[in-house]
């Protein structure tokens, strides 16, 4: 049985992105808040096209697994949850 302890998705999610956001503003020379708002996921598969040749960027499918662990698929790809919509009940009539 493995150890886990509960992680707060929303804080991570927003720990990652702006440690994403400066890193990849660093390389471009630009300012975190000059960049668009890019997904998590993006900006993880952007920084490593930016810098993935550097030995200090860890592996991809390594990196892209834990953001999925740790995150889940919904934040890591900023996807809205869907509205439940309750199906009305047909009415009977006799």
């Amino acid at each position: 049985m493995g150890w886990s302890w509960p992680v707060d998705k929303e804080k991570a999610a927003a720990a990652i992105r702006a440690l994403l956001e400066r890193r990849i503003a660093r390389l471009l020379g630009c300012e975190p808040a000059d960049l668009p708002r890019m997904k998590i996921g993006s900006m993880a598969h952007f920084l490593f096209l930016l810098a993935g040749d550097s030995q200090a960027m860890p592996g991809f499918d390594t990196s892209m697994g834990a953001l999925l662990q740790v995150l889940g698929f919904d934040l890591t790809w900023d996807v809205e949850p869907k509205e439940e919509t309750e199906t009305p009940t047909p009415e009977v009539v006799n």
